[in-house]
């Protein structure tokens, strides 16, 4: 793999929000320090769980800048740069390196099902023009999936394109793409509960926003997958599934962002339910019930937030 590849367990972290339905300072720094403690690899922000797309111009550069004080050098931080037009995605990009972050989680071009031609040529531009590491990010949901072949191409031909992010969760689509590139770029999945098949194809690590709620589930999966304790790995993985189970149940007609927040609040953290809209924030009485569900996941003590 290329020297500057990310490794490990990466978090795609919410951005709180104030009263003022402003970025909430304190409360990002007491996630951002959450994070680093529980032992994450790298944080993410300003992805799709950080709700990216209903940011302004100027909250996405602030966000970077108080995770990049708070983080002060100890784990790796990728900004979310991806955006509608290659023009936007360039300066996102090129500002997140002036700032000072590690490298930018960069999403395939959003909206548009564009062409191979016309993805391959979305990074190109952007690899061409910012010297910054940069992990694809690919996600059906948002545009249309890229194919293994542009995929590699992109690994082959552009040094800074260093990892892969999978949120197409097909087993015979990311079984090709770890086969054709696991030794050119890491790659990593974006749901837990398809990491342990992830896994066993050969790929890398994860960049969920998972992790947030739940760190010792993801931590326990990788470890006992790679000591080869293969009962205590399905114990990880059934729990994993089992924490989809109580997610659905407890906080139906909440956002995705929405949801994490609401645990970032049963975990302890000073954090407002709030989500920008259109988007639908947790109802406070959601979280005692789901509070008392979440304890059948082996919750740790230092689970919580001091």
């Amino acid at each position: 793999m290329k020297k500057d590849s990310f490794e490990g367990i990466l978090c795609l972290p919410v951005t709180p929000f104030n009263k003022k339905d402003e970025v909430d300072e304190a409360s990002l720094r007491q996630i951002t320090e959450k994070l680093i403690t529980d032992g994450v690899s790298a944080l993410v922000p300003t992805g799709a769980t950080g709700e990216f797309p209903h940011l302004l111009h100027e909250e996405r550069k602030q966000i970077w800048e108080i995770v990049l004080d708070q983080a002060n050098g100890r784990v790796p931080i990728l900004a979310g740069t991806g955006a509608i037009s290659t023009k936007e995605s360039l300066m996102f990009t090129q500002q997140a390196l002036d700032v000072g972050c590690d490298g930018v989680m960069l999403s395939h071009p959003l909206l548009f099902n564009t062409t191979d031609k016309e993805t391959y040529g979305y990074f190109e531009k952007i690899a061409t023009k910012v010297d910054i590491p940069i992990l694809m990010y690919n996600n059906p949901g948002l545009g249309r999936t890229m194919s293994p072949g542009v995929i590699e191409r992109l690994a082959d031909n552009f040094e800074n394109i260093v990892s892969y992010k999978e949120d197409d969760f097909d087993n015979d689509r990311f079984a090709k793409i770890i086969y054709r590139c696991r030794k050119k770029i890491s790659i990593f999945i974006g749901n837990p509960a398809v990491y342990l098949s992830f896994l066993s194809h050969g790929a890398h690590g994860a960049l969920i926003a998972q992790y947030q709620s739940f760190p010792h589930l993801i931590h326990g999966l990788k470890d006992s997958f790679e000591k080869g304790d293969t009962e205590k790995t399905m114990h990880y993985h059934e729990r994993i599934l089992k924490m989809f189970e109580i997610i659905d149940r407890n906080f139906v007609g909440t956002s995705f962002a929405g949801y994490h927040k609401a645990i970032w609040k049963i975990r302890g953290a000073d954090m407002d339910l709030r989500v920008r809209g259109p988007q639908t924030p947790a109802k406070p009485e959601m979280l005692e019930k789901a509070k008392t569900e979440f304890m059948e996941l082996d919750i740790p003590d230092n689970w919580y937030v001091d």
